[in-house]
């Protein structure tokens, strides 16, 4: 592919991720879907002349940031712990690098 066509798919890419980033039905959709452990991207195919055709991915870069919302029972917690994760504790800041 050639530097001109990269630079339209790159501006297709942005367009196409700045229209979704937009919608309120499109973002309820795409946040359902990760919520059951699905991650989305869209491909964009191309064919010029004889050519193969290629294709091109529109990756999810920037999700959603939205409050992660769980619960823990006791079987949970019983089982984190025995694997060595308290997620009750409080974490630690890092110490900066001398």
């Amino acid at each position: 592919m050639n530097d001109r066509m990269k630079q339209l798919v790159e501006k297709l890419r942005g367009a196409v991720s700045q229209a979704l980033a937009g919608s309120r039905e499109v973002d309820e959709a795409m946040r359902r879907i990760r919520q059951q452990g699905w991650s989305l991207y869209l491909v964009v195919d191309r064919k010029s002349g004889g050519e193969a055709l290629e294709a091109y991915e529109i990756a999810d870069e920037e999700p959603a940031l939205a409050e992660a919302s769980f619960r823990i029972d006791s079987h949970d917690l019983s089982f984190l712990r025995s694997i060595g994760i308290d997620p009750t504790r409080r974490t630690r800041r890092r110490r900066a690098d001398s």
